[in-house]
Order: structure tokens, then C-alpha cells, then sequence
């Protein structure tokens, strides 16, 4: 598993030149990135030539693509908003083979437009079946391109939980249909102390169909769940790593939201544990 560690690029450096983004990417030698086009690239295209100039120039840089990021807000009150959300989401599809066939992922989307946190509607049924509807549309779109999708479920969003992401992906049944997993997002004050059995629970349902794992960490703080850097934090690594071997050992461990110089001191304190 020490060769599975991956990053969001755009931790690293963001609306930039490809060149610029493999220089930063490069400090730290990763293998392996999420992706995530408008934030990481500026300008940025999705235009056949701009796409193989991206792609040849992470080949020749020896990094792939774990996961291109095209995350959007599929219950957002603006249909208008959920569109292009969707639109982007093709995009990235139709592009994936450029990078390996890599997989496109989202998180399930809140009700609360703007941030995407907790709103009463996202446990409801009816606020489930809009999140499904959208998902059976990507599911279907991913099939006819013959690439993959990833979903990622959230404590405030409408799959919020391991078995109501595990419900939705029994629903839709498709072979293109995977899951991401980020113990953090499943999280929040009121269930911190229970993140080992979260965790297990998950890793334990989904099994192998885990393609990538986000590596964060927390504590809590006045009363609020603070992010901190792998290692740093309240999780159990050294367990959570024997699950991942355990259950899910090809799923790329990827830095989310680590910013230098942590993401050093992290791989140094992951890599004793595991």
C-alpha cells in the first residue's frame, strides 16, 4: 500500500499551467492525482487537443489519474445549477480514457444549496429518489461510454451514511458504479466517537468496490469537528490501514484537502503504520 498514495493536485497548486501543476505534484513524488480540471488548470478545456496535452504531458512526468473530480450539488433548488453540474460530469466521462480510464466521482449533494451541509430534506425519501434520479442518469451515461463513476457519501448530504450509499448502488446495479470512501465527511460531533465502527462498517459493506480512500483527520474543538493532517488528528490509522489491506487493498489512498508541509510529515506517519 505505500506505493497508493495519491493527492488532489490542486492542494498543491491550483488554476495553473499542467507544467506548473507537475512541478508541485513532483516535490513530494507522487504517482498518482485527483484530478480535478477547472480548479487545478487555468486556462482549462475539455477540447480533444487541450486533453491529450495534459494527458501526454502527465505520461511523460510518470503520474496517472486515480480520479477525475467533478463534483456538483445534484439536489440544488437551481435546475439550472444541476445541469451543468451534470453536463461537466459527461464531460469528464467522454474524457477518461485520455487518463487511463480513470473514474469520475461526486459527492450525493444537500438541500442547503450553498454550503452543502446537513438540511432536513437530505434524509427524507423524497429528497433521496432526486439524488437517485440524478445518479441513474450518470450511471447510464458512464455505461454507454463504457468508463466508471465514483459516489461518495457524507454525513450532510443526502447519502449520508454506508447503508444509504450501499442502498443506492443495490438500486442502481450497474458493473460502473463504485464508491469513495472519506471517513472525515462521514462525520460530525454527534457520531465522532463511534468513527471506528463507521469506518469498519463502511469498508466492510462496500469491500473491494472502494477505489479510492480520502486521508484526513480530526479531533473535536468547542464543541466542533476541526480537519487536521493524517496522523495528526484522533483517527486510528494503524486500524483503519488493516481494514483497507484487509478489504479494499488496491483503493488509492489520496490526500484531500493537506496542504504543505503536512502532506510529508503524513506519508512519514502513515508509512510506520502500516
Amino acid at each position: 500500500m505505500k506505493n497508493q498514495f495519491a493527492v488532489r493536485a490542486h492542494d498543491l497548486a491550483s488554476k495553473t499551467s499542467i507544467e506548473k501543476l507537475l512541478e508541485a505534484v513532483g516535490e513530494y513524488d507522487f504517482k498518482k492525482i485527483q484530478f480535478v480540471f477547472p480548479k487545478a488548470l487555468d486556462p482549462y478545456s475539455y477540447d480533444e487537443e487541450f486533453v491529450k496535452r495534459v494527458s501526454s504531458s502527465l505520461k511523460k512526468a510518470g503520474v496517472s489519474v486515480s480520479m477525475l473530480g467533478a463534483y456538483f450539488n445534484m439536489v440544488h433548488s437551481d435546475p439550472e445549477v444541476v445541469r451543468k453540474g451534470i453536463l461537466n460530469f459527461y464531460d469528464n466521462l467522454r474524457i477518461a480514457h485520455y487518463f487511463g480510464h480513470a473514474y469520475v466521482g461526486s459527492e450525493t449533494g444537500s438541500f442547503n444549496d450553498s454550503p452543502w451541509i446537513y438540511h432536513p430534506k437530505n434524509r427524507t425519501e423524497e429528497g433521496y429518489q432526486q439524488s437517485k434520479a440524478v445518479w441513474v442518469e450518470l450511471a447510464k451515461f458512464a455505461e454507454e461510454v463504457d468508463e466508471h463513476i465514483l459516489i461518495e457519501p457524507a454525513f450532510g448530504h443526502v447519502m449520508w451514511d454506508a447503508k444509504t450509499l450501499k442502498r443506492l448502488i443495490d438500486e442502481i446495479s450497474s458493473k460502473h458504479v463504485h464508491v469513495t470512501l472519506d471517513l472525515y465527511n462521514l462525520l460530525d460531533p454527534s457520531n465522532f466517537e463511534k468513527r471506528d465502527e463507521i469506518f469498519e462498517e463502511a469498508v466492510k459493506l462496500f469491500n473491494e468496490e472502494i477505489k479510492v480512500i480520502h486521508l484526513k483527520d480530526a479531533t473535536i474543538k468547542d464543541g466542533k469537528m476541526v480537519q487536521l493532517d493524517p496522523g495528526f488528528g484522533e483517527f486510528h490509522y494503524e486500524q483503519m490501514l488493516k481494514l483497507i489491506k484487509t478489504y479494499c487493498p488496491k483503493a488509492v489512498l489520496t490526500f484531500e484537502g493537506v496542504k504543505k508541509p503536512g502532506i510529508a510529515q503524513s506519508i512519514e506517519i502513515l508509512n510506520t503504520k502500516m
